[in-house]
């Protein structure tokens, strides 16, 4: 008995011989943890310029191919474009939009302008729906029925905002403006996707209720300007 209490004494003094190699892999992980947040916070224009240098030597691909929802054959999706030629593509896309409103005899009520994500088309809700409804109106189906030759032509991704007035609704169907702009917004999708047989991964539907107005909800006249649909095509 006494000769096992010495040698288990002498087995606790100092750390096992792991230790030293655990703590060694330890401190590697902790490094490398530091350096991935490190490069998380990486000033992007300075990795733009890295990018670009890499580019120049080496020679990057600037677009991606993917399936066409029409013949299956490969179709460009621009990455990374040349501004100049974003711009263009703008400007080209915003008179192309305007010429069909114009066709429709609702230039007065569509608005298309150029942002940093790339065209916004801004619908007047009396354009889209009947108060308190989701189903399209006449006109609203026109106007996207010629807008599906010129979506079909382009690859972008469209994301369509759904906006009401802050009056509340309350229904079985709609408790709140949220349920009743996040349907509508579904619904222009759901128009492109049937009506018009475009790739439904082209499209993004978002409910914004009356959080984004673009007026005051003081009287009849700006509240009507908050109820809208937008449609944003993503150019960048």
């Amino acid at each position: 008995m006494k000769v096992s209490t010495k040698r288990q004494k002498k087995a606790e003094k100092g750390a096992p011989k792991w230790m030293v190699t655990y703590g060694d892999m330890m401190t590697l992980l902790l490094t490398f943890f530091i350096m991935l947040l490190s490069f998380a916070n990486m000033d992007i224009v300075k990795f733009r310029d890295v990018t670009g240098s890499v580019e120049k030597a080496f020679g990057i691909q600037r677009i991606i191919k993917e399936p066409s929802p029409q013949t299956g054959m490969p179709m460009p999706i621009p990455m990374e474009a040349d501004p100049s030629k974003v711009e263009a593509e703008k400007e080209r896309l915003v008179n192309l939009l305007r010429a069909t409103a114009k066709e429709e005899g609702l230039d007065r009520t569509i608005f298309i302008t150029m942002d940093q994500r790339g065209v916004k088309m801004e619908i007047a809700g009396s354009v889209m729906f009947a108060p308190g409804d989701v189903n399209l109106l006449p006109e609203a189906q026109r106007l996207f029925s010629k807008m599906v030759p010129m979506i079909r032509e382009t690859p972008y991704r469209i994301i369509v905002e759904g906006h009401t007035d802050d009056m509340p609704i309350r229904s079985d169907r709609f408790p709140s403006n949220w349920e009743l702009s996040a349907v509508r917004s579904a619904t222009v999708v759901r128009f492109f996707i049937e009506a018009g047989s475009i790739a439904a991964r082209r499209f993004l539907a978002q409910g914004m209720a009356e959080t984004r107005p673009i007026a005051e909800n003081v009287d009849d006249e700006s509240r009507a300007r908050n109820r809208r649909v937008n449609l944003i095509f993503e150019i960048f």
